[in-house]
């Protein structure tokens, strides 16, 4: 049974993490979820993985990337397709340290648990089939779920080739994170989404990304248990020289068979949690009425003091694009050295160039993050607490003061933290999330962290900086150090500095 929907505000306070009031949890490694979607029955469509990948400078990518009135020159066909799963989801290394192997991949994930999974609803592409398809990250192939025409979800007043959908399954994360999960299954759906969306802009598509849509409907398009397993994004690819578009309702989709659904079921033995089915279920309705909102944010007690001005954008490069996704890891082995004023410059340009106005978001992922910084010692700025104002490439200072120590204490002693040069701060107005769009703002709020946390891990790794995205935080002792409003949440942290080398 599907309990009664709660607000997102209450749900992020209920999974707040407390000093000394954590539940002790042993990981079941019996029944470790699956990795990969099983759909056995079914046929699976190849894809090309021969093809050499694009030469595309990052700096570049992030400089000029446009995505208004771009037509690719060629037909839309699976080899282009094939180009795009790579760039967006890819499997960049092999551990065999472990059994079964560990694969590392092109996308940042809490916990390394991966709850995503990518489809694709095709419309026409040439050497595809009309219909849905999975996307087998392990073998590199589409399985066909349905075929023929399918609707267009969410509808649009351009012709739509094909629909990228991406959908997390609750169960792979809240295996170890328990009802806290759901935060960070949408902050990994934001990583994913940000890999996307510079995978479009790079093979110069025209697209549109989409955060409001039909989930009922899309379930059932996709075939997903909606207990197990929801949608959280829609990238629709759009082809002006495609065929003349047809529209199929909604309604008319003949459901797919017990099989399919049940393969959102990744583990022998799951546990359902209430509140993270209350959640999604609460952000399942869409307040249209304010989609184009852009509320005040109540987040800090204080505000800056002073502003300092970035000066001239100074970029080191060039940057291969796809040397920076096969290295882009993890890493916590941070060293207190200094970070040259270029790196930092360099870092906080490649941010800001996917922030603000320069964005490519829908309307209401602009408005619902402030974005602060904690600054280090070594840097070319005083250390203290700063936010970032992205179009005017200005640092306020809030205070001053070492506070990466204090920062690494409240996300959960990890202190190993307060040896990197920066933290990047990710914050909202729990309370303007709910009143603008109800608890669909929250997701709004953590796919944008968790999309600019993807781009915070390229940056960094463009400047030859370590970088470590944090979820696990004692959420009120992290607001307090920040002197944050009663409503004022930090939703996600990102370390980036020097590292030990290797």
């Amino acid at each position: 049974m599907i309990p009664e929907a709660i607000s997102a505000a209450h749900y992020h306070r209920a999974t707040s993490y407390r000093r000394n009031q954590l539940t002790p949890h042993t990981l079941d490694w019996v029944h470790q979820p699956k990795t990969a979607k099983d759909y056995a029955q079914l046929a699976r469509v190849p894809l090309n993985r021969s093809e050499m990948l694009p030469a595309t400078d990052y700096i570049e990518l992030v400089k000029h990337g446009r995505i208004d009135n771009r037509r690719h020159s060629k037909p839309l066909d699976i080899g282009i397709i094939s180009t795009l799963f790579r760039l967006t989801h890819d499997v960049t290394a092999r551990s065999l340290n472990s059994d079964p192997p560990f694969f590392y991949r092109s996308v940042a994930s809490a916990g390394a648990l991966y709850p995503f999974e990518l489809y694709l609803a095709v419309h026409h592409i040439d050497g595809l089939d009309a219909g849905v398809y999975h996307h087998n990250l392990f073998d590199y192939s589409l399985t066909r779920l349905r075929r023929g025409q399918i609707p267009e979800i969410p509808p649009v007043d351009r012709n739509v080739a094909a629909t990228f959908c991406i959908t997390g399954i609750f169960f792979r994360s809240a295996w170890k994170y328990r009802s806290r999960a759901y935060r960070y299954v949408l902050l990994d759906a934001g990583h994913l989404l940000e890999n996307l969306r510079l995978a479009l802009v790079a093979m110069d598509l025209a697209f549109s990304i989409h955060l409001d849509f039909d989930d009922l409907g899309i379930e059932a398009l996709l075939g997903l248990d909606p207990q197990r397993e929801g949608c959280l994004a829609c990238v629709h690819l759009h082809d002006a020289h495609g065929p003349k578009k047809t529209t199929t309702a909604v309604g008319l989709l003949k459901p797919l068979t017990e099989d399919i659904l049940r393969a959102s079921t990744v583990s022998g033995k799951e546990v359902t949690y209430p509140d993270i089915i209350g959640v999604h279920r609460a952000g399942q309705k869409i307040s249209t009425r304010f989609t184009e909102a852009n509320p005040a944010l109540n987040v800090l007690v204080n505000q800056p003091a002073s502003w300092i001005d970035l000066g001239p954008q100074e970029f080191q490069g060039p940057a291969d694009y796809v040397r920076l996704l096969r290295q882009r890891r993890s890493r916590r082995n941070f060293v207190p050295a200094s970070g040259s004023r270029a790196g930092l410059v360099t870092f906080l340009g490649l941010m800001a160039g996917s922030m603000g106005a320069a964005s490519k978001m829908p309307q209401a992922s602009r408005s619902v993050l402030v974005t602060g910084l904690l600054l280090g010692a070594g840097l070319s700025a005083p250390p203290g607490f700063y936010l970032l104002d992205p179009d005017a490439r200005q640092l306020g200072r809030v205070c001053g003061g070492r506070l990466t120590a204090p920062m690494a204490a409240a996300c959960l002693d990890q202190m190993w933290l307060k040896h990197a040069a920066l933290h990047v701060l990710f914050m909202t107005d729990l309370a303007a999330l709910e009143r603008t769009w109800g608890a669909r703002g929250y997701r709004y709020a953590m796919i944008e962290a968790g999309r600019l946390g993807q781009q915070a891990y390229l940056a960094a790794t463009a400047v030859g900086w370590g970088v470590c995205g944090i979820g696990a935080i004692y959420d009120r002792e992290a607001a307090g150090l920040l002197d944050l409003s009663d409503d004022g949440a930090l939703l996600y942290l990102v370390g980036a500095g020097p590292v030990k080398s290797t």
